[in-house]
Protein backbone atom coordinates (compact mmCIF):
# COMPACT_ATOMS: atom_id res chain seq x y z
CA UNK A 1 0.00 0.00 0.00
CA UNK A 2 1.34 3.43 -1.36
CA UNK A 3 -0.57 6.59 0.34
CA UNK A 4 -0.60 9.10 -1.87
CA UNK A 5 -2.01 11.74 0.19
CA UNK A 6 -1.07 15.00 1.14
CA UNK A 7 -0.77 15.85 5.12
CA UNK A 8 -3.23 18.23 6.44
CA UNK A 9 -1.46 21.24 8.33
CA UNK A 10 -2.45 24.00 10.56
CA UNK A 11 -2.15 27.48 8.41
CA UNK A 12 -1.67 25.95 5.24
CA UNK A 13 -3.94 26.85 2.89
CA UNK A 14 -5.26 28.19 -0.55
CA UNK A 15 -5.71 30.85 -2.06
CA UNK A 16 -7.22 33.19 0.86
CA UNK A 17 -8.47 30.80 3.04
CA UNK A 18 -5.80 29.04 5.58
CA UNK A 19 -6.26 25.70 7.97
CA UNK A 20 -7.37 26.49 11.36
CA UNK A 21 -6.88 24.04 13.89
CA UNK A 22 -8.41 24.54 17.59
CA UNK A 23 -9.07 22.42 20.81
CA UNK A 24 -13.02 23.16 21.09
CA UNK A 25 -15.32 22.70 22.51
CA UNK A 26 -13.30 20.35 24.86
CA UNK A 27 -10.03 20.65 26.79
CA UNK A 28 -8.31 18.32 28.70
CA UNK A 29 -7.38 21.70 30.69
CA UNK A 30 -11.31 22.04 31.10
CA UNK A 31 -12.82 18.24 31.00
CA UNK A 32 -10.14 15.80 30.90
CA UNK A 33 -10.33 15.32 27.26
CA UNK A 34 -9.51 17.00 23.81
CA UNK A 35 -12.17 17.39 21.11
CA UNK A 36 -10.96 20.06 18.50
CA UNK A 37 -12.45 21.87 15.52
CA UNK A 38 -11.00 22.51 11.95
CA UNK A 39 -11.87 24.76 9.32
CA UNK A 40 -10.43 24.45 5.48
CA UNK A 41 -10.96 25.03 2.20
CA UNK A 42 -12.65 21.92 0.86
CA UNK A 43 -10.32 22.07 -2.56
CA UNK A 44 -7.10 22.08 -0.67
CA UNK A 45 -4.98 19.75 -0.77
CA UNK A 46 -5.74 16.16 -1.60
CA UNK A 47 -9.00 16.46 -2.54
CA UNK A 48 -11.96 15.12 -4.78
CA UNK A 49 -13.64 17.85 -7.55
CA UNK A 50 -17.76 16.78 -8.12
CA UNK A 51 -18.97 17.85 -11.24
CA UNK A 52 -20.79 20.77 -8.66
CA UNK A 53 -16.96 22.38 -8.88
CA UNK A 54 -17.65 23.42 -12.39
CA UNK A 55 -20.95 22.40 -13.84
CA UNK A 56 -24.16 23.72 -12.56
CA UNK A 57 -26.32 21.25 -11.50
CA UNK A 58 -23.67 18.47 -11.63
CA UNK A 59 -23.22 15.87 -8.87
CA UNK A 60 -22.14 17.45 -5.24
CA UNK A 61 -19.55 15.23 -3.67
CA UNK A 62 -22.33 13.03 -1.82
CA UNK A 63 -23.40 11.70 -4.84
CA UNK A 64 -20.66 10.68 -6.18
CA UNK A 65 -20.23 6.87 -6.36
CA UNK A 66 -17.59 5.42 -4.49
CA UNK A 67 -17.06 3.04 -7.31
CA UNK A 68 -16.38 5.84 -9.53
CA UNK A 69 -13.52 6.63 -7.16
CA UNK A 70 -11.63 3.15 -7.10
CA UNK A 71 -10.64 0.72 -9.89
CA UNK A 72 -7.48 0.18 -11.91
CA UNK A 73 -4.60 2.97 -11.61
CA UNK A 74 -2.74 3.23 -15.54
CA UNK A 75 0.45 5.08 -14.68
CA UNK A 76 1.64 7.78 -16.98
CA UNK A 77 5.09 8.41 -16.53
CA UNK A 78 5.76 12.16 -17.31
CA UNK A 79 8.35 12.79 -14.52
CA UNK A 80 10.33 14.51 -17.38
CA UNK A 81 7.41 17.33 -18.16
CA UNK A 82 8.36 20.42 -15.61
CA UNK A 83 8.76 24.17 -16.54
CA UNK A 84 5.36 24.85 -17.89
CA UNK A 85 5.26 22.27 -20.44
CA UNK A 86 2.06 21.38 -21.78
CA UNK A 87 0.71 17.78 -21.83
CA UNK A 88 -1.62 17.13 -24.68
CA UNK A 89 -2.92 13.96 -26.36
CA UNK A 90 0.43 13.23 -28.41
CA UNK A 91 2.01 13.15 -24.55
CA UNK A 92 -0.12 10.96 -23.62
CA UNK A 93 -0.40 8.74 -26.26
CA UNK A 94 3.08 8.63 -26.17
CA UNK A 95 3.21 7.61 -22.36
CA UNK A 96 0.07 5.39 -22.34
CA UNK A 97 0.89 2.46 -20.90
CA UNK A 98 -1.97 0.82 -22.00
CA UNK A 99 -5.25 2.56 -20.60
CA UNK A 100 -8.32 0.45 -20.48
CA UNK A 101 -12.23 1.80 -20.38
CA UNK A 102 -13.06 2.55 -16.90
CA UNK A 103 -10.05 3.04 -15.86
CA UNK A 104 -7.76 5.66 -13.20
CA UNK A 105 -5.66 7.53 -15.27
CA UNK A 106 -3.03 8.53 -12.68
CA UNK A 107 -0.91 11.43 -14.65
CA UNK A 108 2.50 11.43 -12.25
CA UNK A 109 4.86 14.15 -12.71
CA UNK A 110 6.34 14.74 -9.19
CA UNK A 111 5.58 18.18 -9.27
CA UNK A 112 4.13 18.37 -5.92
CA UNK A 113 6.50 16.21 -3.92
CA UNK A 114 9.09 19.05 -5.49
CA UNK A 115 7.92 21.66 -5.53
CA UNK A 116 4.57 22.38 -3.20
CA UNK A 117 4.69 25.69 -1.17
CA UNK A 118 7.29 27.11 -3.56
CA UNK A 119 6.94 30.74 -5.13
CA UNK A 120 6.58 29.13 -8.99
CA UNK A 121 4.15 26.16 -7.25
CA UNK A 122 1.27 27.36 -9.73
CA UNK A 123 3.17 29.68 -12.27
CA UNK A 124 5.72 27.21 -13.64
CA UNK A 125 4.19 23.72 -13.47
CA UNK A 126 3.33 21.02 -16.21
CA UNK A 127 -0.43 21.36 -17.29
CA UNK A 128 -3.33 19.03 -18.58
CA UNK A 129 -4.30 20.79 -22.24
CA UNK A 130 -7.71 20.71 -23.81
CA UNK A 131 -7.43 17.88 -25.94
CA UNK A 132 -5.48 16.12 -23.38
CA UNK A 133 -8.62 16.11 -21.62
CA UNK A 134 -10.75 14.72 -24.49
CA UNK A 135 -7.99 12.26 -25.37
CA UNK A 136 -9.03 11.14 -21.66
CA UNK A 137 -12.93 11.64 -22.10
CA UNK A 138 -12.28 9.73 -25.62
CA UNK A 139 -10.51 6.63 -23.81
CA UNK A 140 -13.44 6.37 -21.43
CA UNK A 141 -11.48 6.41 -17.99
CA UNK A 142 -13.74 7.25 -14.54
CA UNK A 143 -11.26 9.56 -13.03
CA UNK A 144 -7.91 11.32 -12.99
CA UNK A 145 -5.35 11.76 -10.71
CA UNK A 146 -2.78 14.29 -10.55
CA UNK A 147 -0.22 15.80 -8.98
CA UNK A 148 -0.19 19.24 -10.08
CA UNK A 149 -2.29 21.81 -10.90
CA UNK A 150 -4.10 20.86 -14.24
CA UNK A 151 -5.25 23.68 -15.35
CA UNK A 152 -3.42 26.20 -17.13
CA UNK A 153 -5.50 29.46 -16.71
CA UNK A 154 -4.95 29.03 -12.59
CA UNK A 155 -1.67 30.28 -13.49
CA UNK A 156 -3.78 33.98 -14.20
CA UNK A 157 -4.21 36.43 -11.11
CA UNK A 158 -8.09 36.57 -12.75
CA UNK A 159 -9.59 33.96 -14.65
CA UNK A 160 -13.25 32.72 -14.73
CA UNK A 161 -14.56 29.08 -14.33
CA UNK A 162 -16.32 28.88 -17.77
CA UNK A 163 -12.66 29.21 -19.74
CA UNK A 164 -11.67 26.30 -17.63
CA UNK A 165 -11.63 24.01 -20.45
CA UNK A 166 -10.28 20.56 -18.42
CA UNK A 167 -12.44 20.70 -15.54
CA UNK A 168 -15.88 21.54 -18.10
CA UNK A 169 -14.54 18.56 -20.26
CA UNK A 170 -13.83 15.94 -17.45
CA UNK A 171 -16.30 16.97 -15.29
CA UNK A 172 -18.72 17.52 -17.87
CA UNK A 173 -18.77 13.75 -18.52
CA UNK A 174 -18.85 12.78 -15.40
CA UNK A 175 -15.14 11.58 -14.94
CA UNK A 176 -13.63 13.39 -11.68
CA UNK A 177 -10.28 14.70 -10.70
CA UNK A 178 -8.33 13.79 -7.44
CA UNK A 179 -6.06 16.13 -7.14
CA UNK A 180 -2.87 17.05 -5.69
CA UNK A 181 -1.97 13.42 -4.52
CA UNK A 182 2.16 12.75 -3.41
CA UNK A 183 4.42 9.95 -3.48
CA UNK A 184 3.63 8.36 -7.43
CA UNK A 185 7.22 7.95 -7.15
CA UNK A 186 6.94 5.06 -4.96
CA UNK A 187 4.91 3.41 -7.79
CA UNK A 188 6.75 0.82 -9.26
CA UNK A 189 4.18 -0.75 -11.56
CA UNK A 190 2.46 0.35 -14.64
CA UNK A 191 -1.02 -0.92 -12.76
CA UNK A 192 -2.30 -0.21 -9.44
CA UNK A 193 -5.04 -0.62 -7.78
CA UNK A 194 -6.11 2.86 -6.47
CA UNK A 195 -9.04 4.28 -4.29
CA UNK A 196 -9.94 7.98 -3.12
CA UNK A 197 -12.69 8.60 -0.36
CA UNK A 198 -13.56 12.06 -0.20
CA UNK A 199 -15.64 12.97 2.67
CA UNK A 200 -19.75 13.13 2.17
CA UNK A 201 -19.65 16.44 2.80
CA UNK A 202 -23.76 17.33 1.79
CA UNK A 203 -24.25 19.48 -1.51
CA UNK A 204 -20.46 20.45 -1.53
CA UNK A 205 -18.45 20.70 -4.54
CA UNK A 206 -15.79 19.00 -3.58
CA UNK A 207 -13.75 17.02 -0.81
CA UNK A 208 -10.84 16.73 1.08
CA UNK A 209 -10.00 12.62 0.56
CA UNK A 210 -7.45 10.30 1.54
CA UNK A 211 -6.04 8.44 -1.66
CA UNK A 212 -4.22 5.04 -1.33
CA UNK A 213 -2.41 2.90 -3.82
CA UNK A 214 -1.84 -0.76 -3.95
CA UNK A 215 0.25 -2.74 -6.04
CA UNK A 216 0.16 -6.75 -6.88
CA UNK A 217 -1.75 -8.91 -8.36
CA UNK A 218 -4.12 -9.59 -5.86
CA UNK A 219 -4.95 -5.89 -5.45
CA UNK A 220 -5.74 -5.51 -9.33
CA UNK A 221 -8.01 -8.27 -9.14
CA UNK A 222 -9.64 -7.05 -5.85
CA UNK A 223 -10.05 -3.65 -7.34
CA UNK A 224 -10.97 -5.04 -10.81
CA UNK A 225 -14.16 -6.86 -9.04
CA UNK A 226 -14.69 -4.20 -6.91
CA UNK A 227 -15.50 -1.17 -9.45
Amino acid sequence: MIDLTMPIRENDGRYTSRNTFYAEPHTFEEHGVQSSTFKMFAHFGTHVDAPRHFIPGGRTIDQVAPQRLMGRGAVFDLSDFDSYRAIDSSALSARDPGLAPNDIAILRTDWTDRKWGATDFHSNAPFLTGDGARWLVDHEVKAVVYDFPEEEIIRNDEWDGKDAIVHHTLLGNDIYNIEYVVNLSRISAPFVGIIAMPLPLVGLDGAPARVLAFEGDHALSFFASAS
